[in-house]
Order: structure tokens, then C-alpha cells, then sequence
């Protein structure tokens, strides 16, 4: 009797150690433990590359992708790495062009796996822990930890270190970083830190970025545009605020995702922020007015340094501006008011105060030049805010809605916003000519004070004559 239970569990436990290594046998050729097995090899004993095509758009040599492919959702998703990727979509055929990267450390028995994935706008990531693991891989596929990499994500390259903030594990580039990359001769260096562990990014990632961005970022010619003085009332209600501003506010959605954005002069132009919109190929602009009227618009101009895009929209059918305080920088105490589409949520407006008004620098990577002047508010900032504006007491636009300084990709008060006055300067826009000797009276910002139209211009002229009559 003794004798048959021991056969049996000698048998049982030989099919154990037969069956169990088969289904940690899952061939990766993108792994350094099976880049050298025969099915990742050419027929010349080396290892297969996927083919790429000549991109006629930019020159770069590209292997094409469906960009709807949800690849930070898997440990191991079909996708190339180290290779320029065009990626399209089927959806509204958009294009975008990007490198992944993937790193991964064993530290039996678990395996730590970080995905990234980087554009001429912003890096991308997700992690995954899986447990069970050797050297010879993993005996089945047990992720017990996963997610977006959290919020402020550290980036360093050479010796240059950067903090970056973000939502849903995307976070924009900064300027001065793209600009390394794309001038570097040196691939070594680049990593990203995330819970006190340092990741190192390939060279061979490092290099195809090089490439990426000395080829596919685009120099924009600064628009020809005006801005005009409008008529304010001092110090409105909230209540009249939202209802003259919100229909001049836009949600626009991209393939990037969606933000807001707001008339910046009564022919057709918007201002948005630029990672609303990203600096891809093909970019597919849904614009959505506050009553759900549907408009298109093209990107006329998009600012790197500054985050900002301009849209011209289509046809003749639009809101007109917003008021812009184009004259005077705001101060701490004011009362202002973030409008936008949070979360999707369409004509939301946030209340708050002016917090601090400062000059940009390492805190805002990304979203400033340095030296830029930034407006710290405690009016909620949230995704889908991005681009909108934020106004003062007289519903006059005071800057661009940013983004959050938060460790979670909430908003706990830290909330940015860009300063029009530096925007308008960068695209060399004057202040308006206006005939003070009409009587015409200008407010700090200098829009017209009492609600002046042509109407009661005339009329308050037929008073004074008559007064003086």
C-alpha cells in the first residue's frame, strides 16, 4: 500500500515538473532571456528585426502600427521596441510618431517590468510586477502589482534632472530636454526614476529619439493677428461672469485626448494649450461649443517653450472673444475663476484666489520657459481644464489654465496657469489703438470700463453736448 501511494505521487510530481516549465515557455524575442532562441534568429543564426519602411511624411525610417493598440495594459504587448513608430489611427487617422522602450529586473521571485513609451510631446509609462519568476522566466503569468506610473515622475539625462507632472501616467516633455536629445552624440545617460528605483532607458531608444526629433519637429511661423479692446463691467457677479464667458469656451478633443480652450479674437482663433493637441502628423481637432454646436479649426501655431497652440476654426459661425487684460499682470489676493470641461465636463467653472504670481523654473518644467511668469492659483485645475482660461473679477482672461502640481494627478490647490501677457508676447501682438479722445475710458487691463458700445457711446456724446448746452 505504502509502495502505491509512493508511485503515485513520484508520478504526480514528474507531470508537475514536465507540465508547469510549458507554460513559462512564452518566447519574447524582445527579452534578453530568448533574444538568442532559434525563432528569434534569421536564417543567417542572427536576430530578426522588425522591417522598416521609408516614411515619405518625414524621412524617418518607421515600422507602422494601429495607434488604438492599448499597450500599457499587458506585460507583454505586441509592440516594437527601440524603432521609430508610426503609429495611425483607424479611428480618426491621425499619426503620431514614437519610440518604446521596455526594462525589466529580476529580483527572484518577482519580476519588475516598466513600459515607456516617448514622443516629440511626452513620455508615457506604465509598470508591472509579476511573481513566481527565475532565471529561466516565469512559471505562469502572476502580476500581482500593476499600474500608471505615478505622479511627479524624475527624468534625468546626463546632468541635467527634471520633475515632471502628470495625469494617468503621461507627462510632458520639457523643452530643454527634447532639445538635449535631439543634439546629443552621446546615448548614454538617460533614466527615470520611480519609487527610489532608477530606470535606465536603452541607447539604442536614446538614439532613435535623437532622430525622431532632429526630423519631425516642426518651426511654425508666427501668425498675423490682432486683439481688441472689449467692454467690462467692474467687479460682475459670478452668475454674469459664467454666463458672458462659458459660451466662448470650447472643449476640444484630440487624439491626445481632451482639453479646453477659449476665443482669443473675434475672427475664428482659439487658444488651447499644446499637449491638449500634441505636435503629431494629421492632428484630428473636434471642437464643441458650450450649447454643443460642432466645429472644426486647424493648428496655425504651436509654442514648445510656452505650451500654447493657437487653432484657427473653420467657417464663419463662432462665438467671438473673451476680453484679454493684455495691460497688467495679476496680483495675490485677487479673486479669479478657472473655466473649462474637467473629466469631460463641459462648462465647469472653479472659483478661487490668485496665490502667488511667480517666475517660472525647475517646478514647471515643461510648461514654461524659464523665466516665464506663472500664476499660482487655488482654483481646481484638473485634466480637462488644460487650456482654458483662467479670468479675473471682471471676466478678463489673466492666463491659460496648466496644470497641477500634485504627487496623486489630482489637484490639492497648487494649480498653474501661464500669463497671457508673456503669451501675447511671444506671438508679437501689440495692444490695441484706442482714440482716448473719445472719452473712452480703459480699466488697468486696458478693455473699456462701463460697458461702452456704440449705442451708448453716441448717447453719452449727445449728454455732454447737451451738458454743455
Amino acid at each position: 500500500m505504502n509502495k502505491t501511494i509512493l508511485s503515485i505521487l513520484l508520478l504526480f510530481s514528474t507531470q508537475v515538473a514536465i507540465t508547469q516549465p510549458s507554460k513559462a515557455v512564452e518566447i519574447n524575442c524582445n527579452s534578453s532571456i530568448h533574444k538568442n532562441h532559434l525563432k528569434c534568429k534569421d536564417e543567417s543564426g542572427k536576430r530578426k528585426r522588425e522591417e522598416t519602411t521609408l516614411d515619405p511624411e518625414t524621412g524617418l525610417m518607421v515600422i507602422e502600427m494601429d495607434s488604438d493598440i492599448n499597450w500599457s495594459s499587458t506585460v507583454n504587448p505586441k509592440i516594437p521596441y527601440k524603432n521609430i513608430v508610426k503609429l495611425k489611427s483607424s479611428f480618426d487617422q491621425s499619426v503620431e510618431y514614437v519610440v518604446f522602450d521596455r526594462d525589466y529586473k529580476l529580483v527572484i521571485p518577482n519580476e519588475y517590468t516598466v513600459l515607456t513609451k516617448w514622443s516629440t510631446d511626452y513620455v508615457q509609462g506604465a509598470f508591472f510586477i509579476r511573481t513566481n519568476c527565475g532565471i529561466f522566466g516565469c512559471i505562469v503569468d502572476d502580476v500581482i502589482d500593476s499600474g500608471n506610473l505615478n505622479s511627479p515622475l524624475e527624468l534625468k539625462f546626463k546632468n541635467e534632472n527634471y520633475t515632471l507632472y502628470g495625469d494617468d501616467g503621461q507627462f510632458i516633455l520639457p523643452n530643454k530636454f527634447v532639445n538635449q536629445i535631439k543634439d546629443t552624440q552621446d546615448f548614454k545617460g538617460l533614466s527615470i526614476r520611480i519609487k527610489n528605483r532608477v530606470i535606465p532607458i536603452g541607447e539604442e531608444t536614446v538614439e532613435k529619439l535623437s532622430i525622431l526629433y532632429k526630423k519631425s519637429l516642426k518651426k511654425w511661423e508666427v501668425p498675423n493677428f490682432k486683439i481688441l479692446a472689449k467692454d467690462v463691467e467692474k467687479d460682475s457677479s459670478i452668475k454674469d461672469i459664467a454666463s458672458k464667458s462659458l459660451p466662448k469656451v470650447v472643449t476640444i478633443k484630440s487624439s491626445r485626448g481632451q482639453g479646453t480652450g477659449f476665443f482669443i479674437n473675434d475672427d475664428g482663433l482659439l487658444m488651447t494649450n499644446r499637449h491638449v493637441i500634441g505636435s503629431g502628423k494629421k492632428v484630428n481637432l473636434q471642437i464643441e461649443t458650450a450649447t454643443g454646436a460642432k466645429l472644426s479649426g486647424d493648428v496655425i501655431y504651436i509654442s514648445r517653450e510656452d505650451d500654447f497652440a493657437i487653432i484657427k476654426v473653420n467657417g464663419n459661425n463662432y462665438p467671438k472673444a473673451l476680453p484679454i487684460c493684455y495691460a497688467s499682470y495679476p496680483v495675490p489676493g485677487e479673486e479669479v475663476i478657472a473655466l473649462g470641461s474637467p473629466r469631460g465636463l463641459s462648462n465647469t467653472i472653479t472659483r478661487g484666489i490668485v496665490s502667488a504670481f511667480r517666475r517660472s523654473g525647475g517646478f514647471s518644467e515643461g510648461i514654461a520657459t524659464t523665466g516665464a511668469s506663472l500664476i499660482q492659483t487655488d482654483a481646481a485645475i484638473n485634466p480637462g481644464n488644460s487650456g482654458g482660461p483662467l479670468v479675473n473679477s471682471n471676466g478678463e482672461v489673466i492666463g491659460i489654465n496648466t496644470f497641477a502640481k500634485t504627487s496623486s494627478g489630482g489637484s490639492q490647490g497648487l494649480n498653474f496657469a501661464v500669463s497671457i501677457i508673456d503669451i501675447l508676447q511671444q506671438v508679437n501682438i501689440s495692444r490695441p489703438e484706442i482714440n482716448s479722445d473719445k472719452g473712452i475710458k480703459l480699466n488697468s487691463c486696458g478693455n473699456i470700463v462701463g460697458s461702452i458700445n456704440e449705442k451708448n457711446y453716441f448717447q453719452k456724446l449727445w449728454e455732454s453736448f447737451n451738458n454743455k448746452n
